[in-house]
């Protein structure tokens, strides 16, 4: 079912702002249409073009393990700033934008911009005459613009990004974006012009070029950007895929295109009595697909959406995994897209070569581990190291292939990627792990995100509950595989008995470390890991409940003034996980009210001056999009253990409203449709993708299903009584 039309990005230009934009993506392209009619400029990004090129004063010797525990215990915050937060300061490596067009002649003032989710074609008009309509073909880095007979005079002009002679310094003390391009001293382009087209090619570095193209064929036009390793080749294949483009012609390219699209939003859908949480649903969706292809870089911080404002990307658009790639693909499984959402993990496992190389450089272990704050190639840029080498986030990514195979019972997978990924994981920490005082396994060092940022308070006392939640969380999975592989041996089950429980005080529920608690608000709920979203802490468990309870009600009382976009979505999720509805429909409000652009970007503060939070800045990160998405498909849908459950945290006001959702995906594959209407009656399919056995809550019965059987069940109110 494709998208209700109150989920369309629709814009009224000139769009003054590049985080403003109408964002066209296909996973391989992105471009961000805005500015003035008469000179429409559209930016071209390429998914995985990074500048590579580290400086020349490489990570200084001392950037170990061992000598960040050392400074941590002498409490050395300067000493640990220079070798560990230092590199990050620098310019490169970073991503990049590959450049930017100017659709020059189209009439002056005032028009409308609207983006049609269903199928990703962006229309531009005046008076309620479309002037132009383009789109990002699926499947092929070529972007076509459609005008009609009478602009057949407009011109279409390629520029390059700023990148200078390299004198400019980075601007003090800014992580956001770290200064301008012209830091980054690249070569000069190499102009295209041939068989009618112009641009230009880019040699990046040593391993990198790309090369922009573009071309007009009477009132179409059509762009493309390739990289490849030299500027010969990316030439080569971008001409190709013009030419490709140019034989096929804009209306077959179309059709395609809109196929797909069709395609991608009949595998699943949902319909509400709330458009602002459709709106979240489906714009999350369209941004999943237009920034993760099977076959290309996954998304970073910005997705396929580089800046377009000649500085560098926030935070160099970076890969965080202390939070950010987690968020970024928490949602594609529930929502069925699971070919886009693999495209991260296929990633994570293409890096286990330098994951082992870093276990062993920085920390000194056999096994694999991710720096947290890592360039396209798995290479550490820095940042506070309390974070941005805390070992234990490799977990965290390591749940994301258990995910995986939860969600589509992917036995294959359990074998040849998870328990893999897993055990490599927990070589590393097994050596990093030493017997306290009480016979428990502790860290040398610890921390929780973010609380206390960089300062030496940020070391707390081992374990935290975010590393002690995460390592628990490790080592119980690795007892569930190999009982899912056939081949328990009890070994993991050792280890995580050495483990102390969670530190927990009877007032504000989970503590940060075993003697300290949350005493003011904070963006990062790292503390509160093992509710959501490790599901360790179950709200049905009456041990649990208090704990949950305390928790969620300690951090609403303590404020939302240091939150972030991201930080309403995950209270979201702590109100669901104790089936408060009508505390995660409040937060998903908020955040969609103070948090989004026009065009649905995520811009991390409340940028409006509204009160919602003190931080009032607008740098645009796809992280809180997702989570948002993740959310309301936590609402809709509980599926843990093989207990499935439709609408466990069904807010108040939806009572007596019609609610449905279809295709939303479930444990070991399964497939739940549901429909409620005004009336009282329920409908609910499941259809197995493998075979299995699952508990429906709500019909309280088993279903056993081989791959490929559905099965419907009715119930009205009255009956249930």
């Amino acid at each position: 079912m494709l998208p209700p039309k109150h989920c369309n990005i629709n814009l009224t230009g000139p769009i003054p702002r590049w985080d403003e934009a109408i964002p066209l993506g296909n996973g391989i392209l992105g471009s961000l249409f805005w500015g003035p009619m008469e000179r429409l400029r559209i930016s071209v990004d390429i998914a995985g073009l990074w500048l590579r090129r580290r400086p020349e004063e490489k990570l200084d010797k001392e950037f170990t393990y061992a000598k960040l525990v050392e400074l941590a215990r002498k409490g050395d915050v300067a000493e640990t700033r220079r070798i560990f937060d230092t590199p990050y300061a620098r310019p490169t490596p970073t991503k990049i934008p590959a450049g930017h067009l100017f659709l020059d002649g189209l009439p002056r003032g005032s028009y409308q911009a609207s983006l049609d989710l269903g199928t990703a074609v962006a229309f531009f008009s005046q008076k309620g005459t479309t002037i132009l309509r383009a789109f990002l073909c699926m499947g092929r880095p070529v972007g076509v613009l459609m005008l009609p007979e009478t602009y057949r005079y407009v011109t279409l002009t390629v520029e390059r990004p700023s990148f200078g002679n390299g004198t400019q310094a980075a601007e003090a003390g800014n992580s956001v974006s770290p200064g301008s391009l012209q830091q980054l001293a690249l070569p000069d382009a190499i102009p295209e012009t041939e068989d009618g087209m112009i641009g230009f090619s880019q040699k990046v570095d040593d391993r990198t070029a790309y090369t922009l193209l573009c071309k007009k064929c009477g009132t179409t036009l059509y762009y493309s950007a390739v990289q490849a390793e030299n500027v010969e080749k990316a030439s080569r294949l971008a001409k190709l895929e013009l030419c490709a483009a140019e034989d096929m012609g804009a209306e077959k390219l179309l059709q395609q295109h809109k196929r797909w699209w069709q395609q991608y939003w009949g595998k699943s859908s949902l319909q509400l009595p709330d458009e602002t949480l459709e709106q979240l649903w489906y714009r999350a969706n369209y941004f999943l697909a237009a920034g993760s292809e099977p076959g290309n870089a996954p998304m970073p911080l910005q997705g396929v959406w580089c800046a377009d404002d000649d500085q560098l990307p926030p935070w160099k658009g970076d890969y965080h995994n202390d939070l950010n790639t987690q968020f970024t693909y928490c949602h594609y499984l529930t929502a069925n897209h699971p070919e886009q959402g693999k495209v991260f993990l296929d990633y994570l496992w293409s890096l286990r070569p330098q994951a082992a190389k870093f276990a062993r450089a920085f920390y000194g272990t056999a096994g694999v581990c991710l720096p947290s704050v890592m360039d396209i190639d798995g290479g550490a840029l820095g940042g506070w190291p309390m974070y941005s080498l805390s070992p234990t986030n490799q977990i965290w990514l390591c749940q994301m292939f258990y995910e995986y195979y939860r969600l589509t019972g992917d036995k294959e997978f359990l074998r040849t990627r998870v328990e893999p990924y897993f055990t490599a994981t927990a070589a590393c920490l097994e050596e990093l792990l030493q017997e306290g005082p009480d016979g428990k396994l502790v860290l040398p060092v610890s921390s929780s995100p973010e609380i206390h940022d960089d300062e030496a308070a940020s070391w707390l006392t081992p374990n935290s509950n975010y590393d002690l939640a995460l390592l628990h969380y490790l080592f119980h999975t690795l007892v569930q595989i190999e009982y899912q592989l056939g081949k328990p041996r009890g070994y993991w089950h050792t280890m995580e008995a050495k483990l102390a429980p969670l530190s927990v005080d009877t007032e504000t529920g989970l503590m940060l470390s075993p003697n300290e608690t949350l005493q003011e608000t904070h963006r990062h709920f790292s503390h509160a890991m093992a509710i959501e979203p490790l599901c360790m802490l179950r709200y049905e468990n009456p041990q649990d409940l208090s704990v949950i309870d305390a928790t969620v009600n300690h951090l609403v009382h303590l404020g939302s003034g240091q939150w972030v976009g991201f930080s309403f979505g995950w209270m979201a999720l702590l109100q669901i996980a104790r089936s408060n509805g009508n505390g995660a429909l409040y937060e998903l409000h908020r955040f969609a009210e103070h948090f989004l652009s026009r065009n649905g970007f995520h811009l991390n503060g409340d940028y409006k001056n509204s009160g919602v939070c003190d931080f009032h800045y607008r740098p645009f990160t796809l992280e809180a999009d997702f989570l948002a998405a993740h959310a309301v498909q936590k609402m809709l849908l509980r599926s843990e253990k093989n207990h499935i459950e439709v609408l466990p945290a069904c807010p108040q006001g939806w009572k007596n409203e019609p609610v449905a959702f279809q295709n939303l995906r479930a444990e070991n594959g399964l497939l739940i449709s549901y429909q409620r209407t005004a009336d009282g009656k329920h409908s609910l399919t499941v259809k197995a993708t493998q075979d299995g056995s699952w508990y429906l809550c709500n019909t309280h019965c088993w279903v056993t299903l081989q791959a490929g059987q559905t099965q419907s069940y009715q119930w009205t109110e009255e009956s249930k009584k």
